[in-house]
């Protein structure tokens, strides 16, 4: 498989598989744009194509390393940041994407390990659209940053789709609480995935969509990279939502299951009254002491008579009160 994809857009929408070679920012003119993806982080891969750019003091390094929280940097000709996507993978694990950005006057490179969905969806739907070739370099990010954001959207409809779930479950059915708890942790843990790796793009965006960040301030997409920080903290403020969401599961089920221990107890509250209301008849005439009444062959079935009435008249009373 091609490490390093390269294509090159011109105006009237033409796409162009090339290959890399030194030649190629010098002929690269205003009404084309150079995107080189790199599916490897891997330093001979990157020092191909920073020669090949012509860039100077490109921090491969800081590239090969993917531990860090999203960053941006200024370098002369062209400008580096690194972002986090996300993608559901198998059994509905979430899985980062780290993400490195270099760009400079009509040229983007990304640079990331494996396929990235979104960028495979841009690459596919996009081709012999006419607008891709008119972009500039600082547009064209901005398309791939709310792609980007994107990503995020389609994992928190998912997570929203599963807590729907959870909802009809815990209202339909009394669910055990290993069950329940299983389902909320993993629900919790992909919101605080999202959280811990999103709320730290922060600075990209902000820095992006400042008016003393001359490589965008002085384009026409500043405007996008401001709509751009907006629909940024729409995200934020979608992904707060969901995990305010999740947590109110935990409200749902509390109450759920208060609700079974309270007609449990009316039910064990009916049966003691029944038991004890024939207990105490039952004592009263097991007293040691003699009566004429004891004497009647018949007593004992009329005290059995009265246990028995005594027994369906609270069972009335109960229905008629609702309590069980």
């Amino acid at each position: 498989m091609n490490e390093i994809l390269v294509y090159l857009y011109d105006e009237t929408g033409r796409k162009e598989d090339i290959t890399l070679d030194e030649n190629i920012i010098d002929n690269l003119n205003d009404r084309q744009l150079l995107w080189i993806n790199v599916l490897k982080r891997d330093e001979e891969l990157i020092k191909q194509v920073t020669t090949a750019l012509h860039l100077e003091k490109v921090p491969i390094k800081g590239i090969l390393r993917t531990l860090e929280r999203p960053k941006i940097y200024t370098h002369g000709d062209f400008y580096h940041f690194f972002i986090i996507s996300v993608e559901e993978g198998e059994n509905a694990h979430l899985r980062s994407i780290p993400i490195d950005f270099l760009v400079g006057k009509n040229f983007v490179v990304t640079i990331h390990d494996g396929d990235v969905n979104y960028l495979q969806e841009f690459t596919h739907k996009n081709t012999g659209e006419n607008y891709i070739g008119e972009l500039d370099a600082e547009s064209f990010v901005a398309t791939m940053l709310d792609l980007h954001i994107a990503s995020y959207f389609r994992v928190l409809e998912k997570i929203e789709k599963a807590v729907d779930i959870m909802d009809d479950r815990i209202l339909k059915k009394n669910l055990e609480d290993e069950e329940f708890i299983k389902h909320m942790v993993k629900l919790r843990n992909q919101v605080s995935k999202l959280r811990r790796w999103f709320l730290p793009h922060r600075d990209i965006f902000y820095s992006l969509s400042r008016p003393d960040f001359k490589q965008i301030a002085e384009t026409d997409s500043y405007d996008n990279f401001q709509q751009l920080n907006a629909h940024f903290e729409s995200c934020v403020d979608s992904i707060e939502s969901s995990r305010d969401t999740v947590l109110s599961l935990f409200n749902l089920y509390t109450t759920k299951t208060s609700h079974r221990i309270n007609s449990s107890m009316r039910r064990l509250t009916f049966i003691t009254a029944i038991v004890g209301g024939t207990g105490v008849i039952a004592g009263v005439f097991g007293m040691n002491f003699e009566q004429n009444f004891f004497k009647n062959t018949n007593a004992f079935w009329v005290v059995i008579g009265g246990m028995l009435l005594l027994a369906l008249g609270t069972t009335i009373i109960s229905l008629k009160k609702r309590w069980i």
